[in-house]
């Protein structure tokens, strides 16, 4: 990092003044239905570069270089811009499917694709040599300084609170009010960001001694790490591998394993250059056990290719395949080490991390590429699955390809609809309306479903055509869900609108907003967040509360419903 003198603060200042706003322009788009909230194409890489340049600038910027910078973070930017076109094309077309699946992915693997870059990127703006000693202490001081500043502006914000909470306990509201504000609280909680990463990085020694003493304590952890490993290995002879497969997650807790074991096998031995860590019997004990590691890989490959060969391709399967991939690549550059130079093998470790860094943001980017889209990738497994006879048309996991699949999923399913017309009814219905394959069997009639509806405010009439939607969209779920329509008039328009809710004591169902348009009953789906304390009573009993947009949201006790609206 740099020293104090060296960090151009009123930029830096500037640059999270410029993101708050940035941020609270998407929000404001997002709460009001606004552009470009209801444009994928545009709201995916705006809100990718409004989170990500600003934090690559603050973390890298030095005085004097604040050019060089910019054109390389800027040429970085270029690429998650048309990463971020290219995912919102995927969550095209608007509204037509959900997007939250492909969204957390998303922002997950960039976010990993930047703190990978980040490094490269400070590396070349400080013109230091490309050394994996410097790789390492900016990754760790990166991380630590993320976390430091977001924590410090958490800490800001509670002091906010406490101060609004003072003065509306003296009856003067105007403090609890502003600070309640999004055009106040974007922008400010942005800057108090801001200056916790100049803090932090003006304290590079504090931050070193951090990294030192969580150093400290992984030493202690990875002799144990690699025990359990050797041990676990021994036992599975004993009881079998159908033991480990039958619990559903033997492969991911063995992906588990090699990840804790490798990140602890990083932090201790860093580059591998410098003072050996341990006395030369644990020393060869660590290295010996670390030599089991490709068992272990072996193993979760041979779990994952059992459900690829019984169930196929999935998005969560072609990433334990990218995850398996990368860990396998380190544990082989580690064993190859291990037996070509025996005590001394810790000196491949810059070179093997080095290159696996690059690897690792090579991933991260094409897999959110054409190149290698695992959505398609899982519909084309299952398609052949399909064509093969291994699985019908009608027992094809609908509700996955809509949940899961995005834009592939919803062209393949609306493609099905139109080639079966009026064939099939049945199907059809089962394509437009799918159901989650693990849903009960007992589920509640027709009957059943508006015997038991609770009608809020008060028991009303409802349009024959709302009756008729809900049918389609309520009966499938089992009797134990709690099922409330309330009738109110959400836009201010005079006219009601009818909200259907299905939640249990612990989680919110299912949502549909039923409203008037274009001389019929249109509806949209709702989301419901956040999924605390008692939800079915929330919906069932809590004071309603509409907070005005397009359509209004609805308050429900501790539960906000936002109707998802179309552009």
């Amino acid at each position: 990092m740099t020293d104090a003198t060296e960090l151009p603060r009123k930029l830096m200042l500037l640059i999270a003044a410029v993101q708050g706003i940035a941020l609270l322009f998407l929000y404001d788009a997002m709460e009001s239905g606004t552009w470009p909230s209801a444009s994928p194409l545009w709201n995916f890489p705006l809100w990718l570069v409004a989170v990500a340049v600003p934090v690559l600038l603050l973390l890298s910027l030095e005085r004097g270089k604040a050019q060089r910078a910019a054109s390389l973070i800027g040429l970085f930017a270029l690429i998650l811009i048309a990463l971020g076109i290219y995912t919102g094309w995927q969550a095209t077309p608007y509204d037509a499917f959900p997007v939250y699946n492909l969204s957390w992915i998303f922002a997950l693997s960039l976010g990993l694709a930047c703190f990978k870059a980040l490094m490269y990127l400070q590396q070349r703006v400080a013109e230091k040599p490309m050394a994996y000693e410097v790789l390492f202490t900016y990754s760790w001081r990166n991380a630590l300084t993320i976390a430091l500043s977001l924590i410090l502006t958490f800490v800001f914000w509670l002091i906010l609170m406490l101060w609004a909470q003072l003065f509306r306990a003296i009856e003067v509201d105007f403090f609890y009010d502003l600070f309640r504000e999004d055009w106040f609280l974007f922008p400010v909680l942005s800057v108090a960001h801001g200056v916790g990463v100049i803090i932090f990085r003006n304290l590079t020694r504090v931050i070193d001694s951090i990294t030192r003493l969580f150093e400290g304590l992984i030493k202690i952890l990875l002799p144990l790490a690699v025990v359990v490993a050797v041990v676990f290995l021994g036992a599975l002879p004993v009881v079998g591998l159908d033991a480990l497969w039958s619990t559903g997650r033997g492969t991911s807790l063995l992906l588990w394993l090699l990840a804790v074991i490798l990140f602890f096998t990083n932090a201790v031995y860093q580059d591998g250059r410098g003072e050996r860590p341990y006395p030369l019997v644990i020393h060869r004990i660590v290295y010996a056990a670390l030599l089991t590691t490709p068992i272990i890989s072996a193993l979760s490959f041979y779990g994952l290719y059992l459900r690829l060969d019984e169930y196929g391709w999935t998005v969560i399967r072609g990433w334990a395949f990218i995850t398996w991939l990368i860990l396998t690549l380190f544990v082989v550059g580690y064993a190859v080490g291990i037996v070509r130079k025996r005590d001394d093998w810790t000196t491949d470790l810059a070179r093997v991390n080095t290159g696996m860094g690059l690897v690792v943001l090579f991933l991260m980017i094409i897999v959110n590429s054409p190149v290698l889209d695992l959505r398609k990738l899982s519909l084309n497994s299952q398609l052949s699955r399909m064509a093969s006879g291994q699985v019908a048309l009608a027992d094809f996991d609908f509700w996955y390809a809509r949940q899961s699949l995005a834009r592939p999923g919803h062209l393949f399913m609306e493609q099905q609809i139109a080639e079966l017309g009026d064939s099939d009814p049945d199907l059809v219905d089962k394509i437009q309306n799918p159901v989650p394959a693990y849903r009960p069997q007992t589920l509640q009639s027709t009957e059943s479903l508006w015997a038991n509806m609770q009608y809020r405010p008060e028991r009303f009439d409802v349009p024959e055509a709302v009756r008729e939607k809900i049918d389609r969209y309520g009966a499938g779920f089992p009797p134990q869900v709690k099922t409330v329509l309330i009738r109110a008039d959400l836009d201010n328009d005079g006219v009601d609108e009818y909200l259907h809710l299905m939640a249990n004591e612990n989680y919110f169902h299912n949502g549909q907003l039923f409203y008037s348009a274009n001389g019929g009953w249109q509806n949209l789906s709702i989301s419901g967040f956040p999924n605390s304390g008692d939800v079915s009573d929330s919906i069932a009993n809590a004071d309603i509360e509409i907070v005005r947009h397009r359509f209004g949201k609805v308050r429900l006790g501790n539960l906000l419903l936002r109707p998802l609206e179309e552009e």
